[in-house]
């Protein structure tokens, strides 16, 4: 969890979504939003599974409370990575546009609430 904590330290950066363009199929009550994926959430998140993890709390009625707080973890990291590389190799380079199109493409396929 070390490792989760350093990744989560930098803030955040404001501004516009990444992924407006994006279509995504998603049930719009279900998705996860890029603003729910914000460095507080994460951390929140983090601590949350850290003490489900800890209490044995992660299978039968509690699994699907334990892998929602693990996609708002993982969803912050490839967040925060796709704005990092925006920022460093500027909106049109690669590196940009690969961090960009891996975030997308969870958020949009893989970006859902567990009922």
């Amino acid at each position: 969890m070390a490792t989760v904590a350093l990744l989560l330290a930098a803030a955040s950066p404001a501004g516009s979504t990444l992924c407006s363009s994006v279509e995504n199929k998603i049930e719009p009550d279900m998705r996860i939003l890029e603003s729910d994926l914000t460095q507080r959430a994460a951390t929140q998140a983090a601590d949350k599974l850290r003490d489900m993890v800890k209490r044995d709390q992660l299978t039968g009625d509690f699994r699907f409370g334990a892998l929602n707080q693990s996609k708002v973890v993982y969803g912050h990291i490839l967040l925060r990575q796709a704005q990092s590389d925006r920022k460093e190799f500027g909106p049109d380079s690669q590196e940009s546009r690969e961090s960009k199109d891996g975030f997308c493409k969870w958020l949009s396929s893989e970006g859902f609430w567990y009922d």
